[in-house]
């Protein structure tokens, strides 16, 4: 009989600082296998609401609690955004905390950071996969409950997801069938362990009224083929993304060069999200594959659509841009092969 405090210590979450990246580590998954820590999902995974009335410290919001909502600062007047993180990641830091500035800095919204952080921690991957599938159905719990207090419609909710985070928006999606949310947004939706999964285990372009997916580690960390109704290949998407090559990561910082390296190019697809926020017309793309000089391709490149925020909802197919190596990284009218 293992003691209650050595079982409280090994299912306990810890989050290791490394640099400007600090990661989620447990010593045991919470899962469903022999020997993973129990899930509750009312505990672990959690709803934070920010607006620029709380554009720091959030609300919990709770799927069985209408009072909590109504007494929040969630302004229905508002655009309701929800943003799901990846693998080690939490709603407090990287991917999640650029998005809620970005969208705050940009007007008044209503941003709700699904946190997930503890059924996704290192080192267990595979865990973190099959919990994707437990998180997705109980976001569409959530979003079912504010569309039942007509806080937001269905049809103008806008999910985001980051990698596992995406995969969750899709069997979120799923789960709600056959009502849709208006939008998601998949940033390099996970690929390892998903690619052989078929339509039903995976993101696609049935799990909203509008999918789009932006492509920036294909065949590594995030899936190559298109996923939704629109699919944006900044760079080709797929390995290496400028400013991602070991002489470029080498230079910022020795201690970052693992992680950075690693996942340079995945972590491009929600920066060039976040970017977006702020810069709507920053990245427009074409049907023209001609990204790079030796692509042998006959066509002209021309601005058809917007990569992030402004897309076009009547936009179907695959688009190609280039993006600098660099923060900014919108290229917006300049440097594009053919002009």
């Amino acid at each position: 009989m293992v003691p209650m405090f050595l079982t409280s210590l090994l299912c306990r979450l810890f989050v290791i600082r490394r640099g400007e990246s600090p990661v989620n580590v447990t010593p045991l998954p919470s899962g469903t296998c022999f020997y993973c820590c129990p899930i509750d999902v009312h505990r672990d995974v959690e709803f934070h609401l920010y607006t620029r009335r709380n554009p720091i410290y959030p609300i919990k919001l709770n799927i069985r609690d209408s009072f909590t909502l109504w007494n929040s600062n969630f302004d229905v007047k508002c655009p309701t955004v929800i943003y799901i993180h990846g693998y080690s990641s939490s709603a407090y830091e990287g991917s999640a905390a650029a998005i809620r500035r970005a969208y705050l800095k940009r007007g008044r919204y209503n941003i709700i950071l699904v946190d997930w952080s503890k059924l996704a921690a290192l080192p267990w991957y595979v865990t973190a996969v099959q919990n994707t599938k437990i998180v997705g159905p109980y976001v569409a719990r959530f979003v079912s409950f504010l569309d039942a207090v007509r806080a937001v419609p269905m049809s103008k909710l806008h999910v985001i997801g980051f990698s596992l985070g995406a995969e969750i928006a899709g069997f979120m999606g799923k789960a709600l069938a056959p009502r849709k949310v208006g939008r998601i947004t998949g940033l390099d939706a996970a690929y390892p362990l998903y690619m052989n999964s078929g339509r039903d285990g995976h993101l696609t372009a049935s799990d909203a009224m509008f999918v789009d997916v932006i492509h920036t580690d294909g065949g590594n960390f995030g899936f190559p083929h298109p996923l939704g109704h629109v699919d944006f290949y900044p760079n080709g998407g797929k390995p290496i993304q400028p400013g991602c090559n070991l002489e470029s990561v080498i230079r910022r910082s020795i201690s970052r060069l693992i992680n950075q390296y690693i996942t340079c190019g995945h972590n491009r697809a929600w920066m060039f999200y976040v970017e977006s926020v702020t810069n709507p017309f920053g990245f427009p793309a074409s049907r023209c594959p001609r990204w790079h000089p030796n692509i042998p391709v006959n066509c002209f490149w021309t601005p058809d659509v917007h990569m992030g925020i402004a897309v076009d909802l009547r936009a179907r197919g695959k688009f190609y841009l280039r993006t600098n190596a660099e923060p900014p990284y919108a290229r917006n009218m300049s440097g594009y092969m053919g002009k």
